[in-house]
């Protein structure tokens, strides 16, 4: 007999797959629970068997797009010669990860920033992205590598100067997606120290 999980899965694709378009084309507010149900192509049972509500199904998303951007960064961050190549690396997993899904990063930013779980989750993933490269500079410092007081500090400034210019494509439309990625790099390469080798 197949487990449950199995049983589960298709039907939660299929809700999440509906919710990221129709939240993309019409946003999160002017969705409403039973659009959702009806665009997913299930029941209502079959919807509260699987999420408690349409803000949940939010959140699902937000973690998924996270979670799927920490650990291909960390899967490929680890193997970086230098500095100069983990810039590069990570805003090309940024811009890989974030191009094809710009209307749910921009939900997630805008529209859904400062909902309860969602708001949460995204503090979190920050928060781990920062412990992440906090650690990679302060083995770099250790190393001698880089001149640096406070890789916290140092961080959490790179993680916020990210976001900007992450807001500037996604919500204001202000940059394309090459644009981004030469934002991306020109912040990252303005805040963080040289390398010495």
């Amino acid at each position: 007999m197949p487990r449950r999980a199995e049983k589960v899965r298709p039907s939660v694709d299929r809700i999440l797959a509906a919710a990221e378009t129709l939240f993309a084309s019409k946003g999160y507010s002017d969705i409403s629970l039973r659009q959702l149900i009806a665009a997913a192509g299930i029941s209502t049972t079959a919807f509260y068997a699987r999420f408690d509500s349409k803000a949940a199904v939010l959140d699902t998303l937000t973690e998924q797009l996270f979670r799927d951007l920490q650990l291909e960064a960390a899967a490929t961050l680890r193997h970086v010669k230098n500095l100069e190549q983990g810039i590069e690396r990570g805003v090309d997993i940024l811009c890989t990860r974030f191009a094809p899904r710009k209307a749910l990063v921009r939900l997630v930013i805008a529209e859904a920033g400062s909902q309860g779980p969602t708001s949460s989750m995204r503090r979190k993933s920050y928060a781990m992205l920062a412990g992440f490269l906090a650690h990679y500079f302060t083995a770099l410092a250790d190393r001698g590598r880089i001149d640096v007081t406070d890789p916290a500090a140092l961080a959490w400034a790179l993680v916020g100067a990210l976001e900007m210019q992450i807001v500037r494509w996604a919500v204001w439309d202000e940059l394309d997606e090459s644009e981004l990625r030469e934002q991306l790099l020109a912040v990252a390469r303005a805040i963080l120290p040289k390398e010495r080798v």
